[in-house]
């Protein structure tokens, strides 16, 4: 009988070796999508809202307390498109500096649809191009915002951007798909989360003005990736790429700071719930590198949303 606990302990650890040296399995990007985007495309963002949708946990904090409008739920009842339920997956590029552009992936009746922004939209005017419709505000230039409905698809953004996707769905163009450093790290986003992005981030695309450090760090800054997964837990992982060591280590320095001060202000809490929310922040730097991670459990989660002074945040 000896034997067989020995091919047994054998057995266990050939698999867990096996496991070791597998990795983690990365996503497929949706290149049809992709190729909407130009090739000078700095950075792309993508939700998978049908796969937050599919998360208890994500329905029980954010989604069943999202507010509803009015205006959507005449919107929903004339013409059958609920956001909240037929959205399925949404993708946005920042082209350039004033350029963007994001396709909307949804189960919608284009006929229904157009027809109630001609209706209710008496400021709204329409340009045909290329066949395709696309509704707009009444000013003339190229930079004004713009948007079409093709099929399952809601294209928008800034005008020439929506202009050059509608080319891009006539006819191949140069496109992201062709930039291979913006795919290589799209490439690295590991399979099921449901929220990643990608690329250059400019702090001017948030509109506000930024605390003068926190612009340098930006400015240093690459690129880089962010994922995020919502199962039971919650799990974040964001990587960034510095114009040099220095940088990066004055700016995994300046987020420990962040952070150790953050749990100075709440050790003095009556509970421990926020230090526990802090424990699952990891922040490291190598070279021009620096990793942060957040780990955290829905019952935690679920816990710090019942406490006082923290459930308007969530609503």
């Amino acid at each position: 009988m000896k034997w067989i606990l020995g091919v047994t302990c054998i057995a266990l650890v050939i698999g867990v070796v096996a496991t070791m040296s597998i990795p983690a399995q990365t996503i497929t990007p949706d290149e049809a999508t992709l190729k909407l985007f130009p090739l000078e495309t700095q950075g792309v963002a993508f939700v998978d809202v049908a796969g937050l949708r599919g998360s208890t946990l994500f329905n029980e904090l954010i989604l069943q307390k999202l507010p509803h409008p009015e205006e959507l739920n005449e919107f929903a009842q004339a013409t059958g498109f609920d956001v909240m339920r037929d959205v399925d997956r949404v993708t946005v590029g920042r082209v350039d500096q004033r350029d963007v552009l994001a396709v909307v992936q949804a189960r919608y009746d284009n006929f229904k649809v157009e027809q109630y922004v001609k209706d209710k939209a008496d400021h709204i005017v329409t340009e045909t191009y290329l066949g395709r419709v696309i509704y707009r505000g009444n000013g003339d230039s190229e930079r004004s915002g713009g948007v079409s409905f093709i099929n399952n698809l809601i294209v928008a953004g800034s005008l020439s951007a929506v202009k050059q996707a509608i080319d891009r769905l006539a006819a191949p163009a140069p496109n992201i798909v062709q930039n291979a450093e913006l795919m290589d790290q799209i490439r690295t986003i590991e399979a099921g989360n449901q929220i990643w992005a990608a690329g250059k981030v400019d702090m001017n695309l948030f509109g506000a003005r930024t605390p003068d450090k926190i612009e340098e760090m930006a400015g240093s800054l690459k690129s880089g990736t962010y994922q995020m997964r919502i199962d039971q837990d919650v799990h974040v992982r964001a990587s960034g790429i510095f114009g040099s060591a220095e940088m990066a280590k004055s700016t995994g320095d300046t987020l420990r700071g962040l952070m150790a001060m953050a749990r100075l202000q709440v050790s003095g809490a009556p509970d421990d719930k926020l230090l526990r929310l802090l424990d699952g922040l990891s922040i490291e730097n190598s070279n021009d590198k620096v990793l942060v991670t957040f780990n955290t459990t829905g019952t935690l989660l679920k816990e710090l949303q019942e406490m006082k002074g923290l459930k308007g945040l969530v609503r």
